[in-house]
């Protein structure tokens, strides 16, 4: 991957400020894209688009591939002509917080009306329809609301478990309903597509994410289920999750399912390039989550259920990588590196020349901080999705840590021609900011709520808390709150 010296921005499209309910790819999103190319910026960094499956976490997805319907614009489908300006009279208004019960019945209300209007004999959906994944997960989701989103596991045996016959049996049952999803997902993917180009026209490229596990009940594991480590009864023998640190004296359980990574392999990794390919059609860089589990991964046996009873099992390796790059001319990756790093896994990660990340909130009480250069390689962050905002952590944590502020002090210090700097409250998310931006990392990437100085109220995600995430809005004002003057001199002094 070719990077050069630049900047993004970190920001979640259902963040976006609008009056209906949840930021998706309607007007707004074209608004901030013409921020990003104010504010001088190469990036746009996102979560992933996909459908939550269950906690609203776009991290634990109903599909790897599919689209979430949420982020799809009533306002671009009255343009299109598939809804009436009177279709959105009763919809949903802006709210600090996204409401996503109702929100899901109020879409999927326009989107039934909307499909009602469209002809299926679009030549551009026709095509779209030829995509496997999407005969998948189409005949998938029509299943899963059928059982009321019960576990496909929990399905009669020859719906958990279709022949190829008893398959196009259910999709002539179901053919209205299974339409139905491929519609979404075809209009998902125009409206994304539109958005993106439109990215692209000011130089701005889309960051994705791809995390490494899928969830038990999605599409993916349903009709692949000898990709993964399955009972005979087709439940999961040994989960995912990490052993026992110094932040976590327990570990910790995901519960995703893992790879057969040998099954995997003597498929030549075809799921996973299908996934990947898809995923960099619609995106120009993938953020390639726990790249760690690539070099080797925490195998913790289900009936246990213990973190502690878990241990190391060797990933694919530099296999896995080798088939990527040969079936993908422009594998623009970069490797999700945090955590407990292995010398095997610095080097899985320069073998393919892959940038890693660096995250200053996890890594300024590092004695050496301010001592040694921070890799060129690297895309700095002042956090993520799963930081508090800084502003936020400064007050909470970092405030009270000594060497913190004494790295920040001596790293501004030589930043910076005079010492005009406070370490405040209210100082502290642009200090962050002037740290990445100055530092020697090719790429930082600023999560907006820090560019608006916003306080612990915007965090998008607390891990390992199960309520209270991935939902909150900008404040409606936000492109006017922002100091577009002292972002683009920090661009310009520090050449980004």
């Amino acid at each position: 991957m070719k990077i050069k010296r630049s900047s993004g921005i970190l920001l979640h499209p259902t963040a976006i400020p609008n009056q209906l309910g949840i930021g998706d790819f309607g007007y707004e999103a074209y608004k901030f894209i013409d921020l990003l190319a104010e504010l001088k910026q190469s990036y746009w960094q996102i979560l992933p688009l996909t459908i939550p499956e269950k906690g609203n976490s776009p991290y634990s997805p109903l599909s790897s591939f599919a689209g979430n319907p949420l982020l799809i614009s009533p306002q671009l489908l009255v343009e299109d002509g598939l809804l009436s300006q009177r279709d959105l009279l009763n919809t949903s208004s802006y709210a600090e917080k996204i409401d996503y019960p109702n929100l899901k019945l109020e879409r999927d209300k326009l989107l039934s009306k909307a499909y009602h209007n469209f002809s299926l004999k679009d030549q551009a959906f026709i095509s779209f329809c030829q995509k496997q994944w999407l005969e998948d997960y189409s005949l998938f989701i029509t299943l899963y609301k059928k059982n009321d989103g019960l576990a496909w596991s929990e399905w009669k045996e020859n719906e958990k478990n279709p022949s190829l016959a008893f398959k196009e049996e259910l999709k002539n049952r179901y053919l209205d309903q299974i339409n139905y999803h491929k519609f979404v997902q075809f209009i998902f993917y125009q409206q994304w597509k539109n958005l993106k180009e439109y990215a692209n026209q000011y130089q701005i490229k889309i960051i994705g994410d791809i995390p490494i596990y899928v969830s038990y009940n999605s599409a993916d594991i349903w009709a692949n289920k000898d990709l993964f480590q399955l009972n005979q009864d087709y439940k999961p023998q040994f989960i995912s999750g990490c052993p026992p640190d110094e932040f976590n004296h327990d570990g910790q359980i995901w519960e995703n399912p893992l790879y057969d990574w040998q099954k995997n392999k003597d498929t030549d990794f075809k799921w996973w390039i299908d996934r990947i390919k898809y995923n960099l059609e619609i995106c120009d860089v993938l953020r390639l989550d726990h790249f760690i589990g690539f070099s080797r991964y925490w195998s913790i046996p289900t009936e246990l259920y213990d973190a502690k009873q878990g241990e190391w099992m060797n990933g694919p390796g530099a296999d896995f990588f080798f088939a990527l790059a040969k079936a993908i001319a422009d594998l623009n990756l970069i490797a999700e590196d945090l955590g407990s790093l292995t010398p095997q896994v610095t080097q899985l990660k320069e073998q393919f020349n892959f940038p890693g990340m660096l995250v200053l909130q996890y890594s300024l009480d590092d004695w050496d901080f301010n001592k040694s250069k921070l890799p060129l390689n690297t895309f700095i962050y002042t956090g993520t999705h799963d930081n508090n905002t800084s502003r936020g952590w400064w007050k909470d944590y970092a405030n009270n840590h000594n060497l913190i502020k004494q790295n920040l002090f001596d790293f501004l210090a030589q930043a910076r021609e005079t010492y005009d700097f406070s370490l405040s409250e209210e100082s502290i998310s642009f200090d962050l900011i002037e740290v990445a931006y100055a530092s020697n990392c090719l790429v930082a990437i600023i999560p907006l709520q820090d560019m608006l100085k916003l306080d612990s109220g915007y965090r998008m995600n607390k891990p390992g808390v199960a309520e209270g995430n991935w939902d909150i809005r900008l404040p409606q004002d936000y492109i006017s709150s922002l100091d577009n003057r002292k972002i683009i001199s920090l661009i310009e002094r520090y050449q980004r």
